[in-house]
């Protein structure tokens, strides 16, 4: 199961800190336990391309990145979007697909996605 979050940086917020905010509440993990977003990403120049006080760029732009089990999407327009991960539990689970009119009867075929 996927869970997203999206969210505009406002000018007075900090970008770092409202992507580490972000992910904390998907993953429900405080985020003094995250990893430190600095070891992921360079946060001065993301801060720089992306941040509210940047000047209005030219260009459209994005980055995205991975960061404790989610994805992260920076956009120049302010945006984040954030996607948790699938955890373990949420993908090992079976998958029944049936049988078909060609299959000699009781043919089941499972599979387990990840």
């Amino acid at each position: 199961m996927n869970e997203r979050k999206n969210v505009t940086v406002r000018p007075e917020e900090d970008l770092c800190f409202t992507i580490v905010e972000t992910v904390s509440d998907l993953t429900n993990t405080p985020p003094l336990e995250l990893d430190p977003l600095g070891n992921v990403v360079e946060t001065d120049a993301l801060e720089t391309l992306f941040g509210p006080a940047r000047e209005t760029a030219e260009h459209d732009a994005y980055l995205t990145f991975r960061y404790e089990g989610c994805s992260v999407s920076v956009d120049s327009d302010g945006s984040v979007s954030v996607t948790r991960a699938p955890t373990p539990a949420d993908v090992d689970q079976s998958i029944s697909l049936g049988t078909d009119a060609n299959s000699a009867a009781g043919d089941r075929y499972d599979a387990n996605y990840r």
